[in-house]
């Protein structure tokens, strides 16, 4: 009688899965993704938000120290000197390209060695110039243009400067109330004509006035953060929708607007047109730093408008 073996028959699989088997760990690593995805892109968003409010803190501290140095007076958002004339901002001559000194050159002195703007000359210039905390947003990507050295528009770094200082609740009053006197702009043009001059350097004590809620700097989709007429409580229009190549400017915002890219850190809303997101569907989330130095994350356009103009409607 043969001897039955102990061992059992070995089976036909090599211990591998059945397709059966492999869809269903398939179907459950799609689920974990793309419940994950969501909260990852959403740790991303967190974690650059906190990033762009750390670099504007740092741009308020060169602020601080740029005032120190120049006995209290705070740089101009730009100054455009008349023709003919040339201002120095730490050995660099502006007008370069025919444009004048931007607030962030009046800075770089106290964050950086590199030249910024068209005072960089070369691509290693620019790449330098992009790690700063001048531009320092990693949300913002900038404005791709062949006409710049390394393809991104050097003047328009992601954060724009408030241009009107003076400001208050009652000042300018309704209803010639935008702009107020030119003379209280830190936009300068046409600087050493006294005769034609526009716009004024302002101290550090003039920015200070209400400064925790006066906006200084802001994600911006623009060099300024000029706010235009505050609208009527139903007349907010949407944000201007800037395209990677074209700078958004004054034109593209219109009345009842600001140049502050109020959804950097959220969401952007579906577009509405060629040049404007629709007012409702989107994120608001942005970093403003203020001109008492702290840096809060607005998350209602309408506080755009009350840190530039000092108030909520008209």
């Amino acid at each position: 009688m043969p001897i039955r073996s102990l061992i059992p028959p070995k089976s036909d699989r090599a211990g591998g899965f059945t397709l059966v088997e492999l869809l269903v760990v398939i179907g459950i690593i799609a689920v974990l993704v793309a419940i994950l995805l969501p909260a990852l892109a959403a740790a991303r968003r967190q974690a650059a938000a906190a990033k762009c409010a750390a670099q504007l803190r740092e741009i308020g501290n060169a602020f601080q120290m740029y005032a120190m140095e120049n006995k209290g007076w705070y740089p101009p958002a730009q100054l455009v000197p008349a023709s003919g004339r040339i201002y120095n901002v730490y050995g660099t001559d502006f007008p370069q390209q025919g444009l004048g000194a931007y607030w962030f050159h009046f800075l770089q002195k106290y964050v950086t060695k590199t030249k910024l703007g068209y005072a960089s000359s070369t691509a290693q210039d620019r790449a330098a110039a992009r790690a700063t905390v001048l531009w320092g947003c990693p949300a913002w990507e900038g404005y791709n243009s062949s006409a710049y050295i390394g393809g991104i528009n050097v003047n328009q770094p992601g954060f724009g400067m408030n241009v009107w200082p003076t400001h208050q609740a009652d000042y300018p009053t309704p209803p010639t109330n935008h702009p107020p006197a030119k003379t209280d702009r830190v936009f300068i043009q046409d600087w050493g004509d006294p005769a034609n001059q526009i716009g004024n350097f302002f101290r550090q004590t003039t920015w200070g006035k209400r400064g925790a809620e006066r906006a200084l700097v802001a994600d911006s989709l623009f060099w300024e953060i000029e706010a235009q007429r505050v609208p009527a409580p139903d007349g907010m229009v949407g944000q201007a929708l800037a395209t990677n190549t074209t700078a958004a400017g004054n034109a593209a915002f219109g009345t009842g607007n600001t140049l502050v890219d109020c959804y950097r850190h959220g969401k952007y809303p579906p577009p509405q047109d060629a040049g404007s997101h629709k007012l409702l569907g989107g994120l608001v989330n942005f970093n403003m730093l203020y001109a008492d130095g702290h840096v809060s994350h607005p998350v209602d356009r309408r506080d755009a408008f009350r840190a530039l103009r000092m108030r909520y409607p008209e």
